[in-house]
Order: C-alpha cells, then structure tokens, then sequence
C-alpha cells in the first residue's frame, strides 16, 4: 500500500496505542502519501507519529496535511508530497485578531500557536480568504475560506436558496493564504469570543496533547456567555483520571495559550458526541451539558446488540416502504 488517508486523531491513536511487539516484520518504507485532513492538522501529533514510526521506515514525507470538504467530492488543496510536512508558528495575539504574524520561537518559547500548512490548490481549483462581507483578504489575514473547482456541489439536496455564489462556495472555514500556502485555523461556528478577542478551540485542546491520563483527540473547548460574562469551558474525555486531572488540565492550557478555563469536565469515555465521520461535536457538546444530557453512551450488552441487529434486520426487510411511511 502506497496511500492511506485519516484524519488528524487517528494518527495521534497509532502513536499512543501500537506497541512495538505489534509492528514487527512491517515495512512501512513504500507509503507514499499519509494523508492527513477532516479536521485540523496538529503539527506536533504529526511529528510524533513520523517519529514514533520511523523505526519501521516510515519516509518522513510521507505524512501529507491536505485540505478538502464533501461539497467539493473531495479534495481542494494537498501539501508537496515530495517534501517534509511544513509548519509555522504564529503569534497568539495576533491571530485572535485576524493576522498571521510569524513567531520567532527561539526568541520566545510561549504565546505562539503552531500551524500546518495544508497546501495549495489542486489543478482546476481556486481559493480565496474572505471577510464576513465577501471582500478577498490580502495574504496573512484570516477570513472565510472560499472554494471554487470542476468537483464542485449544484447544491444542498432539498435547498430553495443556493451555498453557491456565482461559482464559489463559502466553506465555513477560516484561514488565511501565506506565500501561497494555505492555512486552516478553524469553523467559522466553533470560534470561542473571550474578552472581545477571537480564539480558535484547536489551540485550547492541543495544549492538552501531554497531559497523563487523557484520551487521545478526545477534548472539546467551547464558549459560552452567562450572568458573569464570557466563559472557557473544556470538556475531556480520559482513560484512568485522578484528582488532579482537571487542574493539570487547566495548568496546561493556562501555559500554553494564556488563557484560564472557567471549568474543566472530566467525562467518561465515549460521552462527547461526534459526527459519523468521527469529528467531535462542539456546539453539541455544550448544547447536551446545559441540557444535562451530557452522559456516558449505553454499555454494550449482548441484550443491546440482540436488539440493534433485530432492528437493522427489520429495517432491512422493510426496504423501500420506510420511505412511504
């Protein structure tokens, strides 16, 4: 096999639970392309899936952040598979407030947030950062993603007014455009507003990537505005939690990003909801906690199983009637 594609949590699954003894007599010198998307590339899970993996020789250009969405039947922008993955850092402050400025890490070791460049454009696409109003960015200031390419969607099944505008498709997305590369910092919808200042939850959960104890690609950071004004919350998913697990969980994010969650929930495995895909739910997440609905998922028994099969054969017996009922 020469391709595989996953989104960013799976390869950070490989680095944390393969164990050596499970990898003996693999080869991993023939992948070519690693594909990296769904969800945001988080360069240091990358590095240490190349690193964890390298023993077994797994090429180091292999590992491809690319950029891509259903509504474009896939693929819009992929990284140079012939070189090594490319990241860079950029100040905190100043992509809360819509500019990318390179960080110089070696100057100063904090306030920087470290991005992956997911590429450029596949032939026959265009891309273009724009404002809430639709005017195009200049290079380094972050906006809505736009899309345009042969692959491109008619439209939402059911739609009485078209996503597209003249050809162009507002992905949802932001990020911004910077020597032609471009760079993904979030959901337009996920943007967590603190004390007047944008904050992407991406930068909030990796800062969590070493902390003991917790699930792998199992957080979620979201914001919310109640009687005592904005707050941080976080919600983590762990293996084997302590006491301590919720404070060094806020110590972390508090050294890494600055910024101090007003609650950190420490939650079962399997309670955050996902998309089929696998992405975690944000707005969901904290839709279920202010519900109170936020719980562990039903244990899988054989009575449960008994009843899902029953109810899948049954559905399949029903066959096309399900849609004239």
């Amino acid at each position: 096999a020469t391709l595989s594609p996953a989104p960013d949590f799976a390869y950070g699954l490989c680095t944390d639970r393969i164990r050596d003894d499970e990898m003996d007599g693999c080869d991993l010198s023939s992948w070519r392309l690693a594909m990296n998307g769904a969800e945001s590339v988080s360069p240091a899970r990358a590095k240490a899936f190349i690193q964890r993996f390298s023993k077994w020789a797994l090429p180091p250009e292999a590992m491809t952040p690319v950029y891509g969405l259903s509504e474009a039947s896939l693929a819009v922008t992929f990284s140079d598979p012939n070189t090594n993955m490319q990241s860079r850092a950029f100040d905190s402050l100043a992509l809360s407030q819509g500019t990318a400025l390179i960080h110089d890490k070696q100057v100063d070791d904090e306030a920087y947030v470290e991005l992956s460049s997911v590429g450029r454009p596949l032939r026959g696409f265009e891309i273009e950062i724009r404002t809430p109003e639709g005017t195009p960015c200049t290079d380094g200031v972050v906006g809505y993603l736009w899309v345009t390419g042969p692959s491109l969607m008619r439209g939402y099944l059911g739609e009485t007014q078209s996503s597209l505008v003249d050809g162009w498709l507002n992905t949802g997305d932001l990020g911004f455009i910077l020597e032609g590369e471009l760079f993904i910092t979030g959901r337009a919808k996920d943007v967590i507003v603190l004390r007047g200042r944008n904050h992407n939850p991406q930068g909030i959960e990796e800062a969590l990537l070493n902390v003991e104890g917790l699930r792998t690609g199992c957080a979620a950071a979201v914001g919310t505005v109640d009687s005592e004004g904005d707050r941080l919350l976080v919600f983590v998913e762990t293996r084997n939690p302590t006491e301590e697990t919720a404070q060094k969980c806020s110590e972390a994010i508090l050294s890494k990003t600055g910024l101090k969650p007003d609650l950190v929930m420490i939650l079962d495995a399997g309670v955050l909801p996902r998309t089929s895909s696998g992405k975690i739910r944000r707005a969901e997440t904290l839709r279920r906690w202010q519900q109170g609905t936020l719980s562990s998922p039903d244990k899988i028994t054989p009575w449960l199983l008994t009843g899902a099969l029953a109810r899948s054969f049954l559905g399949h017996l029903r066959g096309p009637d399900r849609n004239r009922s």
